[in-house]
């Protein structure tokens, strides 16, 4: 694909762009008020603080541990008594005995309300991250439960745990893509018990952001998926992303767990992988391809952009949408301008510089930012309309005012989580926090009804094939736009055939 090298590593977080991930501190969610839930397996006793109830650090699976490390996700066992549900579970980062979620609503909230859920997928390469506080959005869903919505915010296996390969393994018929399973087991968790906590089963929005966003197209595509959520959001979701071929994936497998001692693809080689500690298996290299989905037929059969060609996609309503320096994940350097062909090159210049200023450090930025996220949404939009369905297509390209002179390039990667969240008053002046306001309930008006609706003073509208329009969300404001982006779009489109 052309600009291919411009891209490289483009699918995977850099630890030297974003900050590192960072668990809720356990006393965030004290209070002095508690509330008991009753769900499938046990009572949780949770808290409540400023009409907002918490039950936190639910066990939706069995610790995938010992015997069941790279196995399909397990069922949890039964509890008695009340388990405390007041703090958030271990991360898949720092453990894996992880597989927990967290669930936040309106204290008032009675079994059988019925109130639309949002189950929230975190990003991070998968291999960093967490269910709730990362990135610098406070991801736990308080702003969306006073809004009435009751949301999920879930873990699944990350890194060697959650994405990997083995001829080994695959002999036992499960081929790598366990964090996606966890994903799925998740999701039937929130079918099975959310009407518990007033949440309505049968209206799920599930939602993420970069390797979460992934997922959530991911599971669009995911025929077993199909009826376990109602509508979907991908934030900054790489919509032309292509899964590891199995081989390949079971190559890097293969050499890491020799690396460690082990050998062979017998049931003694998979018995040995699951008794050495992960650590002895560390990543080398850059993080280009470490961890994430594997094409292997069943979980996995294609590439994003393929699936929706063909049709495949859950026929949900689709919030689809990336930010304006998505190159930050990267960095990519001006030289590699001259890595292109020259009648390429010369497209590129004569659409991303038509002044001629000869800043080539913002061409080639803009550039990468399209070609991994900004034209993938935009065709992603346009499949799904094409396949009949309501897709909302935006571009977040909003910088505080305090960071505009170390933001030259715009809006980074993960830059629009907290204000989809709505960080603490004290992070946003009064742009930041408006925006902030008419972001979250875009969003929680999409989880309602499956349309955005209005914000901000401005009504969202449906894309179509026509006039192709979108929201930006920029300087404080809320916009709309139509062919909005359409010759950067046009020439990278051009490449991705």
């Amino acid at each position: 694909m052309l600009f291919r090298a411009l891209a490289a590593g483009a699918l995977a977080l850099s630890l030297a762009v974003l900050p590192a991930a960072a668990q809720a501190p356990a006393d965030a969610f004290a209070s002095d008020v508690t509330q008991v839930v009753k769900v499938r397996d046990g009572a949780l006793r949770g808290t409540v603080r400023d009409a907002v109830a918490y039950h936190l650090g639910v066990p939706y699976a069995a610790p995938p541990v010992g015997d069941l490390r790279w196995r399909p996700t397990a069922a949890p066992a039964p509890w008695t008594g009340e388990r405390d549900a007041s703090k958030p579970g271990a991360s898949c980062q720092a453990s894996e005995d992880c597989l927990f979620l967290n669930v936040v609503r309106p204290a008032n909230a009675r079994p059988g309300a019925k109130l639309p859920v949002m189950v929230w997928i975190h990003g991070g390469a998968y291999v960093i991250g967490t269910s709730m506080g990362a990135f610098g959005g406070d991801t736990e869903g308080t702003n969306f439960a006073r809004q009435g919505i009751v949301h999920v915010s879930l873990n699944y296996r990350l890194g060697r745990a959650g994405w990997f390969a083995h001829p080994a393994l695959t002999k036992e018929g499960a081929t790598g893509n366990y964090g996606m399973m966890d994903q799925v087991a998740a999701l039937k968790w929130v079918q099975a018990n959310i009407a518990a906590f007033g949440g309505d089963p049968k209206n799920v929005t599930i939602y993420g952001e970069s390797a979460g966003g992934i997922s959530v197209l991911y599971l669009m595509l995911y025929p077993e998926a199909k009826g376990l959520f109602h509508k979907a959001i991908g934030q900054s979701a790489f919509a032309r992303h292509n899964p590891t071929p199995l081989k390949t994936a079971e190559a890097a497998g293969s050499k890491a767990a020799e690396a460690a001692g082990v050998t062979g693809d017998g049931p003694e080689a998979a018995a040995a992988l699951r008794k050495i500690p992960l650590s002895a298996m560390p990543y080398s290299g850059s993080f280009v391809g470490r961890a994430g989905p594997i094409l292997d037929g069943t979980w996995i059969a294609g590439g994003v952009a393929q699936g929706f060609a063909a049709g495949r996609q859950a026929k949900v309503p689709l919030m689809i949408g990336g930010n304006s320096n998505e190159a930050s994940l990267v960095r990519p350097q001006p030289a590699q301008l001259d890595a292109l062909p020259e009648d390429r090159k010369a497209a590129v210049l004569k659409v991303f510089d038509p002044q001629e200023t000869g800043d080539r450090a913002r061409v080639v930025n803009d550039l990468v930012t399209v070609q991994m996220i900004t034209e993938p949404d935009r065709n992603a939009a346009r499949l799904h309309t094409r396949a009949g369905q309501r897709a909302y297509l935006y571009y977040f390209s909003h910088v505080p005012a305090a960071q505009k002179a170390s933001q030259p390039y715009g809006a980074r990667h993960t830059d629009e989580i907290r204000f989809v969240f709505g960080a603490p008053a004290a992070k946003f002046d009064a742009a930041d926090k408006a925006l902030s306001d008419a972001m979250t309930t875009f969003w929680a008006n999409f989880a309602k009804t499956g349309a955005p609706g209005a914000a901000g003073g401005v009504t969202w509208p449906r894309f179509d094939l026509a006039r192709e329009p979108q929201v930006e969300f920029a300087d404080g404001q809320v916009a709309v736009r139509e062919q909005f982006l359409k010759d950067w779009r046009d020439v990278v489109e051009t490449a991705a055939r």
